[in-house]
């Protein structure tokens, strides 16, 4: 059971990583550039426009609706479903890291 479970689960991860492979082979340079942009210009836009909500605003500023905002504006561009796809990559390599080197050690028993 636990070496079905051990294959299946090695089966998942390496489709996942051809996944992941292939969907950054197919966006352009350019789409990973203007993200890169994007996280450098944030937190200074991200400053401005709070500041000037708080002065227009003064007492009725609600950070909680500014919060909402940003979410919105990142599933707008589409942010947290690159972050997860970078970010299950990231994981799925150091699993599998961790296996290779698991099979090493059991190897040289």
């Amino acid at each position: 059971m636990e070496q079905q479970e051990a294959k299946y689960s090695f089966e998942l991860e390496t489709a996942l990583n051809e996944y992941v492979d292939l969907r950054e082979q197919g966006k352009a340079y350019a789409s990973a550039e203007l993200y890169a942009q994007r996280m450098v210009l944030r937190p200074d836009k991200t400053t401005a426009v709070v500041d000037r909500l708080q002065s227009t605003y003064c007492e009725k500023y609600d950070p909680l609706i500014m919060f909402d905002s940003q979410r919105d504006v990142a599933d707008l561009l589409h942010e947290n479903a690159e972050d997860r796809a970078y970010r299950m990559k990231r994981d799925t390599r150091k699993q599998q890291k961790r296996r290779e080197k698991n099979d090493r050690t059991e190897n040289e028993r």
